[in-house]
């Protein structure tokens, strides 16, 4: 090592020079609390949803102490489908720079919402022409999400659960990452006139692999049903063209069978071993 780094690293140096590190080191707070107060957080995350078809506005935006702002009335909505109803609407949101944007000027944020009366942690951040996505989401009520009852599904449920990913700039849907999901008091109704089936608690795990959804394993518990479930979903740009192909496993609890009797003759052939075969279109698939 030559002699003058090792000088540097001496303790003896640093004692004699302990002015010169703190304020060089309060120098480099005071840069870091003033790129992060002047950080176009707004900006910076509408460009890091833009890749993934998603269009985001918002009314307000202030900072907020020590780092971070806030935006009002954010709204999010889908670029593929104008018309839709948005995926947020007149949500509170706290942004934080992440790291690699403050000391690389990247693109990089994370948000903090609360959104369908739970909870939900996203983090977004530049991966080449790709978008790297970490989200941790708590207790989201499923039954606040309008887009699933103008398909005419009533579904409830409270959803968990964790999911990075990689995401491709050219095409999101061609991504890579995990996903582990779990929803309790899970109920179902796919058409007016029908019964509510209830599913009690799922639990699933899955990967992402350039875009083919591969169901590891779903299990529900503890409802109408016990259901067990394999397969893969290959995504599309529009969520409800993408392809399915599943193997559903539905065996009926004592409950079940006093509930859903007429209702459990209208299947395919009766719930048993042998399992149900969904595939086709995610928005009309074939049961068979």
């Amino acid at each position: 090592m030559p002699e003058r780094l090792r000088a540097l690293l001496s303790a003896d140096f640093w004692r004699s020079h302990l002015r010169e590190v703190c304020y060089g080191g309060l120098g480099l707070l005071l840069f870091l609390l003033f790129l992060a107060a002047n950080f176009p957080y707004g900006e910076a995350l509408a460009s890091l949803l833009a890749p993934l078809n998603l269009s985001l506005t918002y009314t307000d935006h202030r900072t907020r102490l020590p780092i971070g702002a806030e935006l009002d009335g954010v709204r999010l909505t889908s670029t593929l489908a104008p018309g839709a109803p948005p995926l947020l609407d007149g949500a509170n949101v706290t942004l934080a720079p992440t790291l690699g944007s403050l000391l690389l000027v990247r693109p990089g944020v994370h948000l903090k919402a609360e959104l369908y009366g739970g909870f939900l942690s996203l983090v977004l951040y530049r991966i080449g022409d790709g978008i790297g996505v970490a989200i941790d989401a708590t207790g989201l009520d499923l039954s606040r999400y309008r887009k699933l009852l103008q398909m005419g599904v009533n579904l409830r449920g409270f959803l968990s659960g964790t999911a990075d990913a990689s995401l491709p700039g050219i095409d999101p849907t061609r991504g890579d990452g995990r996903i582990h999901l779990a929803v309790s008091h899970c109920s179902v109704r796919v058409m007016r006139g029908l019964p509510t089936l209830q599913l009690g608690n799922l639990d699933g795990a899955a990967h992402l692999d350039h875009g083919l959804l591969t169901v590891d394993d779903l299990r529900g518990t503890g409802g109408d049903l016990e259901v067990s479930a394999t397969g893969t979903v290959r995504l599309a740009p529009d969520l409800q063209d993408s392809q399915v192909n599943l193997r559903v496993n539905l065996v009926p609890t004592a409950q079940g069978r006093r509930r859903l009797g007429p209702m459990l003759e209208l299947l395919p052939h009766p719930p048993g071993a042998q399992p149900y075969l969904i595939r086709g279109r995610l928005a009309a698939p074939a049961i068979s």
